[in-house]
């Protein structure tokens, strides 16, 4: 049993929409550009999948790194992993939330002003993990001693 459409115009569409295929239909990016002398990059199907892979990995490592640190105790390989991957998975989630949330044309004053802080906190807890972890108990031995507290 087919559907049959009564008005003409609803007919017509119905079978424009119905040799498309799915995905034509899809506006992906509406704004019109404005300025002639703007740059247009060309297309790059793996522009994102190289950050996606390193966020993965970094979260990823996470997890045998806590359970070999709770197998095996206080280690100086974990120490510097922990110091190294901890902050590059800390600094890769509010990259992606200054991204989504105060980019360029949302907040471009905050947006770089945000950035720059992001950039000068990961250095500095790249630099406390390296002196935690050479001139005092290190950064698992801290992980034990807060979970046996």
């Amino acid at each position: 049993m087919s559907l049959r459409l009564a008005a003409p115009t609803l007919r017509s569409a119905s079978r424009v929409l119905g040799r498309q295929s799915p995905m034509a239909l899809v506006k992906i990016h509406s704004s019109a550009v404005t300025n002639a002398a703007a740059t247009q990059h060309a297309p790059d199907r793996l522009h994102g999948s190289y950050h996606w892979d390193v966020e993965r990995a970094a979260s990823v490592a996470l997890v045998p790194m806590f359970a070999a640190e709770f197998a095996l105790g206080s280690s100086p390989v974990l120490d510097t992993l922990f110091g190294v991957v901890l902050p590059l998975h800390l600094h890769i989630g509010l990259d992606a939330l200054i991204v989504d949330y105060l980019n360029e044309r949302k907040a471009p004053v905050i947006g770089k002003i945000a950035k720059a802080t992001l950039y000068a906190a990961t250095a500095g807890v790249l630099v406390g993990c390296y002196q935690f972890n050479t001139n005092d108990i290190g950064l698992t031995e801290l992980i034990a001693r807060v979970w046996t507290a």
